[in-house]
């Protein structure tokens, strides 16, 4: 699953995965993730970190009320650089396997896909 609030990021990054033979589900915010991750359980979720609505730590949360997504790793995607504090606040989360900065090349991004399906 795809989520970010920006629709050319969205649909690149699911152009790029679908050309890659990945199932793709694409959320605009956090309360359209939260919305289908009820009844979608993907493999890995690639979070946009700023978005209006929910905050990450809010779908973070979320995420780890639900058992059935306990096995889904979490990627980041961010144009923001994050304080040392504010990272280590997000990737205190189990799920958090890796973060992405825009903008990324199409290697980086399948090769994060890779390795958090490895893991």
């Amino acid at each position: 699953m795809i989520v970010d609030d920006e629709p050319d990021v969205l649909l690149s990054v699911a152009q790029i995965l679908d050309a890659n033979n990945y199932r793709t589900i694409k959320a605009r915010d956090g309360q359209e993730c939260l919305h289908k991750l009820k009844t979608e359980s993907p493999d890995i979720l690639l979070l946009d970190i700023m978005m209006p609505g929910l905050t990450t730590k809010e779908i973070l949360r979320e995420i780890e009320k639900d058992s059935r997504l306990s096995g889904m790793k979490i990627i980041f995607l961010t144009a923001v650089h994050l304080q040392e504090a504010e990272e280590e606040d997000l990737f205190a989360f189990k799920q958090v396997v890796g973060l992405i900065g825009k903008p990324f090349s199409v290697r980086e991004l399948l090769d994060s896909v890779e390795k958090a399906i490895q893991r």
